[in-house]
This record gives structure tokens, C-alpha cells and sequence, in this order.
């Protein structure tokens, strides 16, 4: 179901989740995104489209886009945020966001990018599966403590 800015407080329970579970995933960090005030969470909501799965009332995936500002690239949007308790992968939750998440960008725009880490290998698999093909590889993209 889609998420907004009503929706911060869950918003921000499974980004951080995310955040803790998977840091590999992410290019944010942890302890940077616990400390910023519910008001940035607001903010990255009301940027954005974002889509959660819940499971007995608890958020339990997330999938969010950005659409693109300019006056030349409002046509492209950024996928962000992709993300499935580790416990409740292989239900089908991921593909349910994207579909979610792709049927809607398909009204507002004509082309989404993302990024993935090259060794998450079931996030390149969903992501193929609906169409989404590498187009590059950035060397040494993240950093954590010393490790690309």
C-alpha cells in the first residue's frame, strides 16, 4: 500500500530496520538516519512515492522513487529503499512492492534507474524480473570502514 507523510512513523521503524539489518544494501547509514528528527522522514515522504507491505499491522517492506526535478530529466525517477525483513523474504513481498511501486511510476514516469550492490544477487534477480537490465558498474561506489 502506498505510504506518506501520515505515515512517518512506520516509514522510519523499517528504513532504520533496513539500515541494521542490511547496511551493505544502503549508501545511508544507520546511526545518521536514527538521529535525524521525524521531520526529515516527513520530508523524504513528501519527495517521493513510497510503498509498504504489512504483516499483522507491522511494516514489513518498503520500496520508494524519486521522480527527477529538472526541466530535462522529469521524465526519469530513481528507485530507493528497496527493502524485506530478512524473515519474510521469499513470500513474494519484494515483487509485490515493485509491481506496486511500477504501477504507479508508470503514470507519472517513463523510465526508473536504481542501484544494487553487484553481490546481492536476489535483489539483481527481482529487479530483472521486472525488466530492469545493468547498464554500468561504478568502482568503488560505497565505503565502510575501509572496504569498498
Amino acid at each position: 500500500m502506498q505510504i506518506g507523510e501520515a505515515d512517518a512513523a512506520e516509514y522510519r521503524v523499517i528504513r532504520l530496520r533496513a539500515l541494521r539489518t542490511s547496511p551493505d544494501a544502503f549508501g545511508a547509514v544507520h546511526d545518521v538516519a536514527a538521529a535525524r528528527p521525524i521531520e526529515s522522514h516527513i520530508e523524504r515522504l513528501s519527495t517521493s512515492r513510497a510503498f509498504g507491505a504489512f504483516s499483522d499491522g507491522d511494516i514489513i517492506g518498503l520500496a520508494g522513487f524519486k521522480q527527477e526535478a529538472g526541466p530535462k530529466d522529469a521524465h526519469k525517477g530513481f528507485v530507493w529503499g528497496v527493502f524485506v525483513e530478512p524473515g519474510m523474504r521469499g513470500r513474494g513481498t519484494g515483487a509485490a512492492l515493485m509491481r506496486a511501486l511500477l504501477d504507479d511510476a508508470a503514470g507519472i514516469v517513463e523510465q526508473l534507474t536504481l542501484a544494487v550492490v553487484t553481490d546481492h544477487h536476489a535483489a539483481i534477480a527481482l529487479y530483472t524480473k521486472f525488466g530492469f537490465i545493468p547498464y554500468g558498474t561504478e568502482p568503488r561506489a560505497l565505503k565502510a570502514n575501509g572496504v569498498y
